[in-house]
């Protein structure tokens, strides 16, 4: 009979079997093309036989798919538990009519971010109509500096919150307007505050303008942000005030769906 301690020491290994196959799939997720097996093993840590078994069971869940003979990218698998995830959270669920209502009235990019681990990705996106649009698509991470979403968000979190949040990112320059010191970026939220909104201003692309405001759960805490994101043609300094004052009153709705009963944005 097995003593107290091996089976502590047999949780404990599976356990770490957990974190090894985990840690395969953070660096796939990080990679930018589908990687080798050695390529896997020396970003992990792992010898090749360990790491060729990790990804083997991977590959047989659909969580990896093998290309181009042998290397290996993330699998369908991993897109269908995300959606499954997405789902049964009914946050995209219950935003995606209010999405539609921007889109209508609109006809530019709406976007529907959200605050996943330390990074802001889009779950959710109707493309404007028009031969000359601006935006995202589903899965695409967003810049916390750069973005609406990214900024409308961060305006509402206290400062300890902020600084981790972009020392994790950092403050990459896109264009000649991106904010790319803290005090540049800190000297918006104010304004944000009392707008109730955020703007990228040709921050991420020069030509492009993109509205946010924050969404809450029923916490009070943003969990995303919502946007529209147009050329500066359409989306121009006249109209950015009513756009603006919109989008913050659909993202207000967005949060009471949710159930946070807090004061209403600005």
């Amino acid at each position: 009979m097995p003593t107290d301690l091996s089976t502590d020491e047999q949780k404990s290994a599976r356990f770490d079997a957990v974190d090894r196959a985990v840690a395969v799939l953070r660096v796939l997720e990080r990679a930018d093309q589908p990687m080798s097996l050695s390529m896997i093993a020396r970003e992990v840590g792992l010898g090749q036989p360990t790491t060729s078994r990790y990804v083997s069971s991977l590959v047989g869940h659909g969580l990896i798919a093998k290309v181009n003979g042998n290397r290996y990218v993330l699998g369908i698998g991993l897109y269908i538990l995300g959606q499954k995830s997405l789902h049964r959270r009914d946050v995209r669920t219950v935003a995606r009519p209010y999405l539609e209502t921007l889109h209508e009235q609109f006809n530019e990019t709406v976007s529907f971010a959200l605050w996943l681990r330390d990074e802001l990705i889009v779950v959710d996106c109707i493309e404007a109509m028009q031969t000359l649009r601006q935006g995202a698509s589903v899965g695409v991470t967003n810049p916390w500096h750069a973005s609406s979403l990214g900024k409308s968000i961060l305006a509402w979190l206290d400062a300890h919150e902020v600084n981790r949040l972009i020392k994790a990112s950092g403050l990459p320059r896109y264009t000649q307007n991106t904010l790319v010191t803290q005090d540049q970026l800190r000297g918006e939220f104010p304004l944000i505050r009392e707008r109730g909104y955020a703007v990228d201003n040709e921050e991420s692309a020069i030509g492009g303008r993109c509205i946010g405001a924050p969404v809450y759960d029923e916490t009070g805490r943003p969990l995303g942000a919502i946007s529209i994101s147009g050329p500066i043609a359409r989306v121009t300094d006249e109209n950015l005030p009513s756009t603006g004052r919109r989008i913050a009153e659909i993202a207000d709705q967005i949060s009471r769906a949710m159930g946070y009963e807090g004061k209403m944005s600005a």
